[in-house]
């Protein structure tokens, strides 16, 4: 076997080691407050379910955060001050995630149902692996001994995990009839 196949081989091999070693109950828990659609026919159902998944999801992320600073904060005096700076631009990208999970407005499927459903699960389950490899990328960073390796790959990896579940939040809140122009219909009803 070539040396680069092996290397790319003990990559994938690393990843579904870690992979195994995110915590069950985290993604379990998420998982099991996946929306079904069926219920959103129900305004407060669906806002009931939409609160209970955007909290599942916001917690795990919360996880990834409070990782990310307690690095910092053990570690301050190994860290330069880049990768402080790393630190607190992934912790950023983590609080523009809350923003759009915490978008307030009417739940409303958009559209055939028919039609969006499939698109709103498609967009779930997206969500799912973001999540989870999100996860699994922050704990790659040791608190004990934060490397360079992990700032100069998993960091970048991670930084582009946040911004596609930050992306796909937002078009899944736009199938919710939750997008941004919400926040204004929001403001004049008070």
């Amino acid at each position: 076997m070539p040396e680069a196949c092996t290397i790319g081989h003990q990559h994938n091999l690393e990843y579904i080691m870690s992979a195994a070693s995110v915590s069950l109950n985290e993604m379990t828990h998420l998982m099991e407050h996946l929306p079904h659609y069926g219920a959103y026919a129900s305004r407060r159902r669906a806002v009931n379910a939409e609160r209970e998944f955007r909290r599942s999801l916001g917690g795990l992320l919360k996880d990834c955060g409070d990782h990310l600073l307690n690095v910092a904060e053990r570690r301050a005096q190994v860290l330069s001050g880049e990768q402080e700076e790393i630190i607190d631009l992934l912790v950023d990208h983590i609080s523009s995630i809350f923003r759009r999970l915490d978008r307030e407005g009417t739940v409303a499927i958009a559209g055939d149902p028919d039609e969006t459903v499939p698109e709103l699960e498609e967009l779930d389950g997206r969500l799912l692996l973001l999540a989870e490899h999100a996860l699994i990328l922050t704990r790659a960073l040791d608190d004990q001994s934060p490397s360079d390796h992990w700032f100069r790959n998993q960091a970048i990896l991670l930084s582009q995990d946040l911004a596609d579940l930050s992306q796909t939040a937002e078009e899944r809140n736009y199938l919710l009839g939750l997008g941004w122009e919400s926040e204004f219909a929001t403001m004049r009803r008070r």
